[in-house]
């Protein structure tokens, strides 16, 4: 069954990363504002940290 998740989390994984590809061309190629992108790129960065640290979090308590 390990094997089954971890399958899971790779397939979950490469598939979010082919999504965010398309929609940062996609936010590239628009035409917005460049104060946009930045509180765009900003947001998307705090998510990203706080994420990061939760993970870090959660592997620290398994050990």
């Amino acid at each position: 069954m390990e094997k089954v998740r971890l399958f899971g989390f790779i397939l979950l994984g490469v598939s979010a990363i082919i999504c965010a590809a398309y929609g940062l061309y996609q936010f590239l190629e628009a035409d917005i504002p460049l104060i946009i992108r930045i509180g765009v790129v900003g947001i998307l960065a705090g998510i990203v940290c706080l994420l990061l640290s939760v993970i870090k979090e959660r592997l620290g308590e398994v050990k």
